[in-house]
């Protein structure tokens, strides 16, 4: 279908639903000879009849009936977009937007963005999903989720990232651990049992040897669900971990753990904010990156007066 036979996708849907060419060009707002051309059109553009005659109208073929709820929810994005786009006011609007998000942002970071909201748009709601989505791209643009929150994408993506949070990484072991202290050896690093962050899609760590070669020689019993879940398995064991230093700080009340530097090199991790380009310009959607950064400021500023 070229793009400029889009006009196409309504009509159907508009015959489909209402099961008859004038109640579908009523609901249009044009002819019924309109309708009789663009459903012609669309005959020859799948060379497959779609709906047959009937005493009172038409019924869909099974052809018809199976590109249905494809041509449904293509339009329904498009509407979506465009209500998006012309009737977003925060201060009225009852929207709901929808973020996926790792762990450590979604105890910190994500009651600021609501925080903000709430200030200017108190019907605006958030849900706020674990990071439970294999396929971002997909996940994106059929809007499960406005934005996602997680590290830097790697390899090439067609989608828009924007870092908003820089993450310092330590080695984490409980207070009591009766073989490190404040430093840790690459050969102490190596010995030790490990917990870590699970993807949840694979027996895969969040950090891995991708990030650095010798990681794959850790010797992994325990896969946590996210970063705040790792916290007791290691103040209750003489297991390590590696974790954010903020997210540590954020719970050092609750748990007894200390933290040393790493022994290798490692960049320090950005967290980013990652969304489909089709939503790039769209006003709501600008609104909320905005929010979100905002909240990634304030807690950069209250991160950097504790320290």
């Amino acid at each position: 279908m070229k793009s400029t036979e889009l006009n196409l996708i309504p009509i159907f849907v508009a015959i489909y639903e209402e099961r008859n060419l004038s109640k579908a060009a009523s609901r249009m707002d044009i002819s019924q000879p309109a309708v009789s051309k663009a459903l012609a059109r669309l005959r020859d553009i799948y060379d497959e009849p779609l709906f047959h005659r009937t005493t009172s109208g038409v019924d869909p073929t099974a052809f018809a009936s199976d590109i249905y709820p494809a041509m449904a929810a293509a339009l329904k994005n498009f509407t979506s977009t465009l209500s998006a786009s012309r009737d977003f006011d925060p201060k009225t609007t009852s929207r709901v937007f929808s973020i996926a998000c790792v762990s450590a942002a979604s105890y910190e970071l994500m009651p600021k963005v609501m925080n903000l909201i709430s200030q200017v748009a108190p019907s605006i709601a958030l849900e706020v999903h674990p990071l439970f989505t294999e396929d971002y791209e997909s996940d994106l643009r059929l809007q499960r989720h406005d934005v996602i929150i997680d590290m830097t994408p790697r390899g090439r993506t067609l989608l828009k990232h924007e870092p908003i949070l820089t993450e310092e990484l330590v080695v984490v072991c409980s207070q009591d651990h009766p073989r490190l202290n404040d430093s840790v050896t690459m050969e102490q690093f190596l010995k030790e049992d490990h917990v870590v962050v699970s993807r949840w899609q694979a027996r895969k760590s969040l950090l891995s040897s991708e990030d650095y070669s010798e990681l794959e020689k850790r010797n992994i019993v325990y896969r946590a669900a996210g970063v705040v879940e790792m916290l007791p398995v290691i103040e209750s064991s003489d297991y390590i971990g590696v974790l954010p230093l903020s997210s540590v700080n954020c719970f050092s009340e609750k748990y007894k753990v200390k933290t040393a530097p790493l022994p290798f090199e490692l960049a320090n991790l950005d967290l980013c904010m990652i969304w489909h380009p089709s939503r790039t310009n769209e006003p709501s959607h600008k609104w909320l990156r905005a929010k979100i950064k905002a909240a990634a400021k304030q807690l950069r500023s209250s991160t950097q007066s504790s320290n």
